[in-house]
């Protein structure tokens, strides 16, 4: 009966072990990706508007950006949040070079309370690298 107990205990274990495995894999139903051709199909006449925020450095930006959008480098979002609250109900496509700012971007806003949130599939890196519009300031 010792033993009995003992694999109780163990197999309760390993289920919570595999559970919390399962649950860190599984992508958040927030991360949401939208391709180059969705997001310019959007951007067209006569479709619901998207909101594009660059969050990269106001340099970068500066220099060459997606035609369209705003800038709010991710460390800044923080302090600066007041400035989207009218934006809320709206699709917010985010944006920086490569993915890692997007990705702290994306969870300052979660934690805010920003639901209609997309990620720019392959960021500004693939978009330079298709040829895709950019506009400069």
């Amino acid at each position: 009966m010792q033993y009995h107990g003992q694999g109780i205990v163990i197999a309760l274990l390993l289920g919570g072990a595999l559970f919390v495995a399962a649950a860190q894999e599984a992508p958040a139903p927030e991360d949401r990706l939208i391709s180059q051709e969705q997001l310019l199909e959007r951007s067209s006449p006569g479709q619901e508007p998207v909101v594009v925020l660059d969050v990269r450095t106001a340099e970068e930006f500066a220099a060459a950006h997606v035609p369209g959008a705003r800038n709010l480098p991710h460390e800044q979002i923080e302090v600066r949040i007041g400035e989207l609250e009218e934006l809320r109900g709206r699709d917010l496509v985010v944006y920086c070079r490569s993915g890692r700012r997007t990705q702290l971007a994306l969870a300052t806003l979660r934690a805010h309370g920003f639901t209609r949130l997309w990620h720019l599939d392959g960021d500004f890196l693939a978009w330079e690298a298709q040829g895709q519009p950019t506009e400069s300031e």
